[in-house]
Formats: structure tokens, sequence, C-alpha cells
């Protein structure tokens, strides 16, 4: 067995960088490019810092060496009748996107989050929609105080539970109930007022006490 050629591990420890083109892309995000210095198509990783994901057809550049791989460390230009998609940018496992003593914005004509889990920390927070739709199993919220200014209160649900140590309400127009039974239940005290007080029953209308007064 012979010795190395000094030649040889010189040329695949050589720095190589230039501009490529992807032929394609496979499943674990290795590249194959194509036009690296004339030596003909070759596998290259994409770097961490590449955070644009490369597509078929993109111009790319690449840096490294034969002996311990190339990188695709950024996309160059991306062919619109080439690309497979809009662009993706792709951040490793766990990643942390800070902005620090200042502010960050998200802009887009149409954003959409999208994940297994969504939390959101904050001191304070303020939502300004035009209009807003929420569909999900399971909702619960706790909060210390609540207080809600709307024109208009629409709930629709199949059953309703409240419970509180206190309760007050105030309405100012008409309180309207409709239901199939109504049953209201006091354990000491239950007092009914107005001006006029009307009690209508189509069959039967019964007070039962102890002490009945009337007038």
């Amino acid at each position: 067995m012979g010795s190395p050629d000094p030649k040889l591990i010189a040329l695949c420890a050589a720095p190589m960088h230039g501009v490529a083109r992807v032929l394609n892309v496979d499943e674990d995000g290795a590249c194959r490019i194509a036009d690296v210095g004339g030596s003909g198509e070759q596998q290259a990783r994409r770097a961490v810092s590449c955070l644009v994901m490369p597509q078929a057809g993109d111009t790319v550049w690449l840096a490294g060496d034969l002996s311990h791989g190339l990188y695709v460390t950024a996309v160059l230009e991306r062919d619109p009748h080439c690309a497979d998609g809009a662009g993706r940018v792709m951040l490793p496992a766990d990643a942390h996107v800070e902005s620090a003593n200042g502010r960050m914005t998200l802009q887009a004509e149409s954003l959409k989050l999208d994940g297994h889990e969504l939390a959101v920390q904050a001191r304070s927070a303020a939502v300004a929609v035009d209009k807003i739709t929420g569909i999900g199993r399971e909702a619960t919220w706790s909060f210390q105080r609540v207080k809600l200014i709307a024109d208009a209160v629409e709930t629709f649900t199949d059953r309703l539970l409240q419970f509180a140590g206190w309760s007050q309400r105030t309405v100012s127009g008409v309180d309207q109930v409709r239901a199939r039974h109504i049953d209201y239940r006091a354990d000491e005290m239950m007092q009914l007022q107005a001006q006029n007080l009307v009690a209508n029953a189509a069959s039967l209308v019964k007070l039962d006490g102890e002490q009945i007064h009337m007038g």
C-alpha cells in the first residue's frame, strides 16, 4: 500500500467557494449542485447560517472543501419558474429569536401561526382587529378582573353554567327570558318589586307558605 499523495491531500483540503446551481434537494436538506468550478455535480449540505431553504433551480453560494464537505451558505437568486413552492426559513431545533432592548415587528399581508402548542407571555398585550373568529374544543381563562364593552353580545351554546360568589346585573331597557321551565330558588329570601307586577298562568297559580300576606 503506497503512501498518500501529498498533492491529492492538498487538493482535497483546498478551500472552495463559488456560485452554483441546485439540481435537487432531498428530504434531509442535502443538495445536489452543479457548476462548482467546472468540476461537475457535487453534494452539499445547508449551512446553519443559511436560513432560507434551498430549492431546485436556486442559485447559491458554496463554501468548504472536498475533505470536510461543501456547504450552501446563502441562496443568491431564485428562479420563479423552477421554485417548488414559497420561500421557507428554517431554524435549528429549539431556536430563539431575540431583539435585545428593542422592538420586533412581523408584517405580512396574511400571517399564520401553526404549531402543536402556542404560549404567549407578556406583562401587557393589546389586540386591535376588525373581526376575530375562534374555533376549538375547550377554552380556559383565568383572570382577576374582566371588563367587556360591546354594542351587542350574542351567545349560542347547548349548555351554560355560571358560578359566582356575588352577582349583580343592571339593565336599562327590557330584560327578557324565554324558556320551557324556569326555576328560581333562594336559601333565605327572594324579593320581587315593581310599580306594576303581573303574574299570569293558563292553568294553575299556587302560593304555599306558613304565612301569606297580601295587601
